[in-house]
């Protein structure tokens, strides 16, 4: 019961750091013209929520290698029953699938992209492209169905 209470006081803080770095950002600087190129921006807190992303999921890393480590070792052959039991094989099957799509999304897209003014064409470096593609693809797929899991099992939680 503590520590149900911790991990929501830990969440609700991720949450308002999150909600803080996301207003810097788009709140401080965010026009500041490109030295090299002014028709571009240079968003000046670009670094701090780069850095924040990256300490998120090292965290993130950090603890599902942990959680799995504890979970082999609590789970004496005992599984819950119904859906519960089977969230790790949702999970991967939808890390899958989510692959998939986007590497079906990018090998469909061709366009130049325009990066700091300069062109630079998907044929030139097609891998590159993909692997990016399928990267961001999958994490906005992943993203929506983990938004999609919070809201649910926040609706269907037993009220105490």
């Amino acid at each position: 019961m503590k520590s149900l209470k911790i991990s929501d006081y830990v969440l609700w803080g991720l949450f308002g750091l999150s909600a803080i770095v996301i207003l810097l950002f788009l709140l401080v600087g965010y026009n500041t013209q490109y030295e090299e190129n002014p028709k571009f921006v240079a968003p000046q807190m670009l670094d701090l929520l780069l850095i924040w992303m990256y300490v998120l999921v090292a965290v993130t890393a950090v603890l599902t290698i942990w959680s799995a480590i504890k979970g082999i070792g609590a789970s004496s052959g005992q599984q819950a029953k119904g859906l519960a039991g089977k969230t790790g094989l949702i999970g991967f099957g939808l890390l899958v699938v989510s692959v998939i799509i986007g590497a079906v999304i990018g090998a469909a897209d061709n366009d130049t992209l325009l990066i700091n003014g300069k062109a630079f064409a998907a044929a030139e470096n097609k891998t590159d492209y993909l692997l990016t593609d399928i990267s961001m693809i999958s994490i906005i797929i992943m993203m929506v169905a983990t938004i999609i899991a919070l809201i649910v099992s926040m609706a269907i939680q037993p009220k105490k």
